[in-house]
């Protein structure tokens, strides 16, 4: 961002930019940050031993492995 800034001939401008993209992105982590410190009080009250839960971490790589396998093989008719 700052380089095409210097390249348009406005540094003040790209300054801005990237000084507002890093109080948006520090006021997200912070958000994000406190949501959690709630959340672990809110859910600190319930049990999560069950087989669901302890099956959810295979599940979520399962969607994520086919979701790849059905990007790549829709993408291979465009490669060949």
């Amino acid at each position: 961002m700052l380089l095409s800034a210097i390249a348009l001939h406005r540094i003040g401008f790209g300054l801005a930019l990237i000084v507002a993209f890093s109080l948006g992105l520090a006021a997200t982590i912070t958000a994000i940050g406190l949501v959690a410190v709630l959340a672990r009080r809110a859910f600190g009250r319930f049990s999560f031993n069950g087989r669901l839960v302890r099956a959810l971490p295979a599940v979520s790589a399962l969607v994520i492995l086919l979701v790849g396998v059905a990007i790549t093989v829709k993408a291979i008719p465009n490669v060949l």
